[in-house]
């Protein structure tokens, strides 16, 4: 089993530490020393590096480095599974192969080479995963795309087995459609991300119905500048992308956040009524992050708690000392 990673230093440090042999890095990199990271993890006995790749720029990057090196990569392409609605991109802008036969064709210049090999396709559906179904157009949107990106990839998959390059990963997902997406027959691997814990982006999403939250962060009440407004010390563990992504305040119930500070680097006041709620000094917020991954880059550990009581910790990347940036 392997692992899919953000960036080659993530690649190497998982390669030289826990010995892992099947490594996939996710996205491109046209970085010298990114490339310099992979090769170093590819010279380690028994690893494997799978590079994603969308450009000829790319290949000739990796195939420059392995040569030098005298190591080999194997290649995934990423194609482009984005759907067009009302003349709008409806998706993610990644990649630029958007026909299978330009896939063929980046295939076709892999395999000239000396030191990489082609291993399959990627396509992140970034319009199904990530939207939910609580408005009759995201649901709309969601339906006519399903539907779209099974018919694109499998000719994708169609033509690179037609020409001789019968792709062995077909990567697709993620987190939000990631059992739609199992159901297509060419898919051998799914993307699952902020899933794992339930970040809250996911809540309006039906099929995740059944999966519950299990990330949190705690801040604590310091100051009541008014009856009203209960404010807690940090808590500007935000997540990029849209103000959806923004964390959320679950415990206790019936309070939110100042519209004008939201979530901030050293404070994050609360609104609440008096009347329901009594918030006082000392007492803790429970929140849950819009997504997973990057606001566990502002703690050393992760507490597993369970029935009242702390049961285990877990490191996270920056209690390694590690930033994957």
């Amino acid at each position: 089993n392997g692992i899919f990673t953000y960036n080659s230093a993530e690649a190497l440090f998982y390669a030289e530490n826990y010995k892992i042999k099947d490594i996939l890095l996710g996205y491109p990199t046209m970085s010298k020393v990114d490339v310099d990271e992979l090769c170093k993890a590819a010279s380690i006995d028994g690893v494997s590096i799978t590079v994603m790749v969308d450009d000829i720029k790319q290949i000739n990057l990796l195939e420059e480095f392995a040569v030098k090196n005298n190591v080999e990569f194997d290649t995934l392409i990423e194609i482009d599974v984005a759907d067009k609605l009302f003349g709008r991109n409806v998706g993610v802008y990644r990649s630029p192969i958007r026909d299978p036969e330009e896939a063929v064709k980046i295939a076709q210049i892999i395999s000239k080479a000396n030191n990489l090999h082609f291993r399959g396709i990627m396509g992140y559906e970034a319009q199904n995963a990530s939207i939910g179904d609580d408005k009759a157009l995201f649901r709309f949107v969601k339906k006519r795309s399903r539907k779209h990106v099974n018919i694109w990839r499998q000719n994708f998959v169609d033509a690179l087995t037609k020409a001789g390059f019968q792709p062995e990963v077909v990567n697709g997902g993620g987190s939000g459609c990631f059992q739609e997406t199992a159901a297509e027959t060419s898919i051998t691997e799914i993307g699952i991300g902020s899933l794992l814990f339930k970040s809250h982006i996911f809540d309006t999403i039906n099929s995740l119905s059944e999966f519950l939250p299990s990330l949190f962060f705690v801040i604590q009440i310091v100051r009541k500048p008014k009856e009203n407004i209960a404010t807690a010390f940090s808590g500007g563990y935000v997540s990029s992308g849209s103000v959806r992504a923004l964390p959320i305040p679950v415990i206790p119930k019936n309070i939110i956040t100042s519209k004008d500070e939201e979530f901030g680097e050293v404070q994050t006041p609360f609104t609440f009524n008096p009347k329901q709620l009594d918030l006082d000094l000392g007492d803790p917020i429970f929140c849950r992050f819009g997504k997973a991954g990057e606001p566990l880059e502002h703690f050393n550990e992760v507490y597993i708690y369970q029935n009242g009581e702390i049961i285990d910790t877990y490191k996270t990347y920056r209690g390694y000392g590690k930033i994957f940036s």
